[in-house]
């Protein structure tokens, strides 16, 4: 590791804040939209009626769940650069921690389609199920039953709870400890963070994998994979990362971060990125390959949807799109080094990820509102577009606010002048 030159004395002690000033007009902009499409979307889902209000719920799943994939994935980050000991991510690794901490508001825009009726059962066909056969005094068909006490409504709200509790509380003792550490410059919170990440990490598994089975695979109850919760994670990896790249590289067009982050760490962050994308497509082909040589109808259902109409010109474009076109391109080692390319490729992963999560939701909208009769609904790609923007806008908005709180970077970790130097 060679000296980029870079010594303590050139930096603050008291660490970095970013001038929010220079951004306050995007800020305003993300709040404004996100109020005016956040009180139409509670709208529909509060007041509307009819296929309209069950429509949207889906609509809202996938605009929560995608922004829900990366603020996990900033946990991800943040638990195995403690738990691996690394020294080049120090620089960034407070913006993975603001990252990370998104989490209470993604968890906090879950409610409304779960405390409502009408939307929830909408989502979850076996919470009717089960509503009717309680009310008409009888046992509920036979898989269904066979799946209790796992589907019942007071475990699932239970393990919703405690989905949140435990992530949003990791998330927040790491910032803690980094904090603490900015303000003492005591080296204990680097051990503490390090000691505690490895038994963080079976926890984030657990509540991300069954957080994936309970929202998304939950869907159709009556289907499901071994590989669900790593093919979910595989994706909110990779879209954290990008988001990681193009956070910092925001950051350092209004003047932070210069001194502190290099093209050096550009270039791991896209290896890990390219990585990602591999072990995504690993995880990916894998799943369809077991399900199409075991053809077993309640497995193979999920994709046969997906490659029936139009949904069949979107499961080709998540072959190249998610994996052909970004391995190529992240491949070469300019690609990984030049900024523009990395943030480039880092928006066209964040683009396919929301197709991604959109292929998983969306089909199961028409089939099960309409009783089979439709595929798509006709309005759908507009509610779809309004759940995102109301989401995605107060994501941003809170986001961007947060950052400005503390110093950019951590000021007092004890390997920082190391990760300043960073020399792959």
């Amino acid at each position: 590791m060679s000296d980029h030159g870079v010594a303590l004395t050139d930096l603050p002690l008291e660490g970095e804040r970013v001038e929010v000033s220079k951004f306050q007009k995007v800020i305003n902009i993300a709040g404004l939209i996100g109020a005016v499409t956040l009180l139409a979307s509670l709208i529909i889902l509060f007041f509307g009626s009819g296929q309209l209000r069950e429509s949207f719920s889906y609509s809202w799943l996938f605009a929560c769940y995608y922004f829900f994939t990366i603020a996990v994935g900033g946990l991800f980050w943040v638990l195995l650069h403690h738990v691996s000991n690394s020294g080049w991510g120090i620089a960034v690794r407070r913006v993975m921690e603001h990252l990370a901490n998104m989490l209470p508001f993604s968890f906090v825009f879950f409610i409304p389609i779960l405390i409502l009726q009408e939307p929830r059962e909408a989502l979850y066909e076996w919470m009717e199920l089960l509503r009717v056969a309680e009310a008409n005094g009888k046992e509920p068909e036979y898989l269904l039953k066979n799946k209790a006490p796992y589907l019942t409504m007071g475990f699932f709200y239970f393990r919703f709870f405690a989905y949140a509790v435990s992530l949003c509380g990791i998330a927040w003792l790491m910032r803690h400890w980094s904090l603490s550490q900015d303000r003492t410059g005591d080296v204990k919170y680097t051990f503490l963070a390090r000691r505690f990440s490895a038994g963080f990490v079976p926890v984030f598994a657990i509540c991300a994998t069954f957080m994936a089975f309970d929202l998304l695979m939950g869907l159709d109850w009556t289907w499901f994979s071994t590989m669900w919760g790593v093919y979910i994670f595989a994706g909110s990896a990779l879209s954290s990362m990008a988001v990681i790249i193009l956070t910092i590289t925001f950051l350092r067009s209004k003047g932070s971060l210069s001194k502190v982050v290099s093209i050096e760490h550009y270039h791991i962050m896209g290896k890990l990125m390219f990585a990602f994308t591999v072990f995504w497509a690993y995880i990916s082909f894998s799943q369809f390959f077991l399900y199409w040589y075991a053809k077993i109808t309640e497995e193979t259902k999920f994709y046969i949807l997906r490659n029936t109409e139009g949904w069949h010109y979107v499961s080709l474009f998540l072959v190249f799109g998610h994996f052909v076109i970004p391995f190529v391109f992240l491949l070469r080692q300019q690609a990984k080094k030049d900024m523009r390319q990395i943030c480039a490729a880092a928006c066209w992963v964040l683009m396919v990820h929301l197709i991604d999560i959109y292929w998983i939701i969306i089909p199961e909208r028409g089939p099960s509102i309409t009783e089979g009769d439709k595929l798509m609904i006709p309005y759908g790609i507009l509610i779809d577009v309004l759940a995102f923007i109301a989401v995605g806008s107060c994501m941003i908005w809170m986001f961007l606010r947060s950052i400005g709180k503390y110093s950019i970077y951590p000021t007092r970790d004890p390997r920082l002048l190391e990760s300043t130097r960073l020399v792959n």
